[in-house]
């Protein structure tokens, strides 16, 4: 049996709008991008790689989840791959500078998906 706190937490996420799903996987990324930078200033560099392989693997389920059959779709999954290739970079030669030329660029793009979320629920 779950506790209360995962019982709203699975009731929260099952009853999302595919956009606020998505805006929720962005947030996630961010957060884990913040805290592996923090990390790595800190020389923690093992929990740092941990919080990158996350984020990684939240851009790779973006990708994969893509209808391939639009433009926009190839076009975020080169986004998401240089996403990934920049934090492979990041964990690699352990630098925070990866991480802070893609930040802006991941924050953009879930702001945008949050936009395109509000607008869709106009409709």
């Amino acid at each position: 049996m779950l506790n209360p706190f995962e019982q709203y937490k699975t009731t929260s996420i099952n009853t999302m709008t595919k956009g606020e799903l998505l805006v929720l996987l962005f947030d996630e990324a961010i957060k884990k991008l913040n805290r592996s930078k923090i990390l790595m200033e800190h020389q923690d560099f093992e929990n740092a790689k941990i919080n990158l392989d996350k984020t990684r693997s939240i851009f790779n389920y973006l990708t994969v989840t893509l209808d391939q059959n639009y433009q926009m779709s190839k076009d975020l999954s080169e986004m998401y791959m240089f996403f990934n290739r920049e934090i492979i970079k990041a964990s690699s030669y352990k630098s925070s500078k990866y991480i802070e030329e893609i930040l802006p660029l991941v924050k953009d793009l879930r702001n945008t998906w949050l936009e395109a979320d509000k607008i869709a629920r106009k409709k």
